[in-house]
């Protein structure tokens, strides 16, 4: 079956290739070359969207504090080791997440921390060194 299909290409290809068929067709002029790269263009800008909306919505890209829960901040430590302050449901946590763990560092819901979001949103650092010296 495919040795039919390449015998039978090869006919379709010689008279592609033809000097007689390529005398028939316009020859491209600037305008149009220049409306061929805006097409491809956009067909590319296109793609790009189309894989990017899939991405967000498959690992949750740009979804931060639509739920219940909140990431607040991440520091990263060292390579595999990184400090993340997340608010679920009106208390913050400080979580450590290692190579396979996560633990929890300490509860900041307290009436310091009542305190600082009444101002704003608390500064991590300043959070940090205040549950360090208790």
């Amino acid at each position: 079956m495919s040795s039919r299909v390449f015998i039978i290409g090869i006919p379709v290809l010689a008279a592609v290739s033809s000097p007689a068929l390529a005398a028939t067709t316009p020859p491209v002029t600037m305008g149009s070359a220049f409306l061929q790269t805006i097409w491809a263009l956009l067909v590319v800008i296109g793609i790009i969207l189309v894989l990017y909306a899939l991405t967000r919505k498959r690992f949750g890209i740009g979804k931060r504090g639509t739920g219940k829960i909140n990431l607040v901040e991440l520091r990263h430590i060292m390579p595999k080791t990184t400090l993340a302050l997340v608010e679920v449901e009106g208390k913050r946590l400080l979580l450590g997440i290692g190579s396979g763990r996560i633990s929890l560092l300490a509860d900041l819901t307290d009436k310091k921390m009542d305190r600082n979001t009444s101002t704003g949103s608390p500064d991590f650092a300043a959070m940090l060194h205040e549950q360090q010296e208790q």
